[in-house]
């Protein structure tokens, strides 16, 4: 009996089978199976079995629209697999800035500007830097030099560093200052001792912050963390000092993310005298929960740390390095993903391979992760040790849980041209920004988008490729690829926009390469922002101008007000669509407009129909009775700036 012709029942109970890819796939291959997208019961099942923890599933939950939030997830996923975004544009112009958990925080002159990009808002909270320290220091009245730093963005709470420095100082001070610019509330300045590798991490309810201690004479430093109760605005007791040697660099070398009331930490290197003895490498990974009063108590995982890698397995490249955490969207794990560049096996060039690491703190049966005072003997590095010269057995690794890149040496691509570098472990899809440009001419740089996906050999794709081979032994790197090419189909080298004809005209792919490497922003290439569903990069700031910012997104939910809708086919390599979609307007070829200063809102509600929040909501004073006088609220800086496509289909 064919599918189409089978109960309600059978066909929901074999949609349940299949993954969010071949589910979208099963409707597109038939008019009567396009219900299974929009269906409220086949739709809750799907979405609650597949990604229960994506943030579509949570907003889902919510609204109870389960049909949207799966045709969200599987829209986002396929943009992210496909590396086709639903929306790029200019977004501000700026000094510094910050861009976390879809919020962008920048800073022009005395101004700090806030924009939620993942909820399209059409204003921006302004905050007066200088009318916010008044209130918060007493001494910063004085005339003096000072510098603001953006540290972090969650919960609607803002962090950031001032530090001052008057005539009379030999040393500067320096102050965290963490306020709430939605309910125009300052929560807290507290002076700190240290400013070095200083990181923040928080919700709603607490604030840890850790700065990296001065170096031993083995060259290492060690973490001194520290709390702060947000609702009761007053700091936590006791603080953390980890006494082992890991890793400063965030986001290279360590991680620190808050998931379920703890605050994790994840770093991929131990101290010298056990990886030169061991040959071993282990992550070291532990957490403590929010609000503790202990925190020298820490859980680490269940079992053996985590193992990393052997160093017979070759030399690394340090600096392509790249560590996170995640919680996976389907089980809810919380889960490690390194990148590293490595030359395995004795080969000639360098690949970069993304490996995912579950880390588990409790076993099935129930019981809690092992807990320990910091500062014990570390049982599980002991028992880690082997004799010094002793041959170490490479450990297997899971095909399912190692994805190999390709080596960008062949493409021509350096460091210094691939500013973002990103790995998507639910979609198994990295994505850099590069600039493929052939020219050792800054002027003549082309940033544009490239990555590689995989996915699971169909049926039918499969026959004829043969079974897969012995399990993996000594001297098995070989092996090991040979799994992985069995088990996935892969693609590389994917490119967007497309490839620009030098012969044929098309006006559309110009303003759209114009976009992603804006005019008069040349050089300076930094972002290392991105998350499951965009990424901001900056380009300029040479000499002390200004950056450009741009964003990409691959959540057909975002949406600026003012983008256009691209006027070409980008499936037919750019060709233009009828001239009824104009471009958006891109300036006259004499460089990028930077609005000098941006009106400042009366009273326009109307102004925000159709998406994003409304100003005077922005405008709000939590409980005072009227904002406070470092606050107002302006238009976004993107719809003066009016560069901008979206790709909706």
């Amino acid at each position: 009996m064919s599918l189409v012709g089978l109960p309600y029942e059978l066909v929901a109970y074999v949609v349940g089978q299949l993954d969010l890819a071949d589910v979208r796939s099963l409707t597109l291959s038939c008019k009567r199976f396009q219900f299974l997208l929009h269906e409220t019961n086949i739709t809750k099942s799907i979405l609650e079995s597949k990604a229960p923890y994506s943030a579509e599933a949570y907003e889902a939950r919510a609204t109870k629209d389960y049909a949207a939030g799966l045709r969200r997830l599987v829209k986002r996923r396929d943009a992210i697999t496909t590396m086709s975004p639903y929306l790029v544009a200019n977004v501000a112009f700026a000094d510094e800035w910050l861009f976390e958990n879809g919020v962008l925080c920048y800073l022009r002159g005395r101004e700090l500007r806030i924009l939620d990009l993942h909820h399209s808002w059409k204003h921006e909270i302004v905050v007066d830097t200088r009318r916010l320290v008044f209130e918060a220091l007493k001494d910063s009245h004085a005339r003096h030099k000072y510098k603001l730093k953006l540290l972090y963005y969650s919960d609607n709470i803002v962090s950031c560093t001032y530090t001052m420095l008057r005539h009379d100082q030999v040393a500067s001070k320096h102050w965290l200052l963490v306020f709430n610019p939605l309910e125009g509330q300052l929560i807290t300045a507290r002076q700190l001792d240290s400013v070095s590798k200083l990181f923040v991490r928080n919700n709603d309810c607490f604030l840890y912050y850790g700065t990296a201690s001065a170096p031993d004479h083995e060259g290492s430093g060690h973490w001194v963390i520290s709390g702060f109760d947000l609702k009761a605005r007053k700091p936590l007791s006791g603080r953390l000092e980890h006494p082992t040697a890991i890793g400063t660099d965030v986001g290279s070398t360590v991680c620190f993310e808050i998931f379920d009331g703890h605050l994790y930490c994840l770093s991929n290197q131990r101290s010298l005298d056990v990886e030169e003895v061991d040959w071993l490498s282990f992550y070291t990974c532990f957490r403590f929960p929010l609000g503790s009063q202990s925190i020298r108590v820490v859980e680490e995982p269940t079992g053996q740390p985590p193992w990393r890698r052997d160093h017979t397995e070759g030399p690394i490249d340090d600096r392509w390095t790249f560590l996170r955490m995640f919680k996976d969207e389907a089980t809810g794990q919380i889960q490690a993903v390194e990148s590293r560049k490595e030359w395995l096996s004795g080969r000639i060039s360098g690949k970069r391979t993304y490996y995912t690491t579950p880390i588990s703190f409790a076993t099935k049966s129930g019981k809690g992760a092992e807990r320990r005072l910091l500062g014990e003997t570390d049982a599980h590095i002991s028992a880690a040790k082997t004799q010094p010269g002793a041959a170490v057995r490479p450990r297997a690794r899971d095909p399912h849980l190692v994805h190999p890149g390709d080596d960008s040496a062949t493409l021509g691509i350096t460091l210094s041209k691939c500013p973002v570098r990103s790995y998507n472990p639910a979609c198994q899809t990295f994505i850099d920004l590069v600039d493929d440009s052939s020219s050792f001419d800054p002027a003549h740089q082309r940033f544009r988008i490239r990555g590689g996906t995989r996915r699971p050999w169909g049926l039918g794709e499969r026959a004829g490729r043969g079974g897969l081979p012995a399990a993996q032994g000594p001297d098995d790197q070989d092996t090991l690829l040979q799994r992985i090419d069995d088990l996935y189909k892969s693609e590389s080298g994917l490119f967007w926009p497309p490839e620009q004809d030098p012969s044929v005209a098309d006006p559309a792919l110009a303003a759209l390469y114009g976009i992603l490497n804006p005019s008069g922003f040349l050089g300076g290439p930094c972002g290392s922002s991105w998350n499951e569903r965009s990424m901001l990069y900056a380009l300029g700031g040479t000499k002390g101008g200004l950056k450009s910012l741009t964003f990409v997104s691959f959540d057909p939910s975002i949406y600026l007000a003012g983008t256009a809708a691209y006027p070409g086919d980008l499936a037919l390599g750019g060709q233009p669509k009828p001239a009824a979609n104009r471009p958006p307007r891109v300036g006259n070829g004499t460089g990028v407009h930077i609005p000098e200063r941006y009106p400042t809102l009366q009273s326009n509600a109307t102004h925000c129909s159709g998406g994003g929040v409304a100003p005077e909501t922005l405008l709000g004073g939590g409980r005072s009775a009227k904002p406070p006088l470092w606050k107002t609220v302006e238009p976004a800086a993107y719809l003066e700036i009016s560069r901008g496509y979206h790709f909706a289909r």
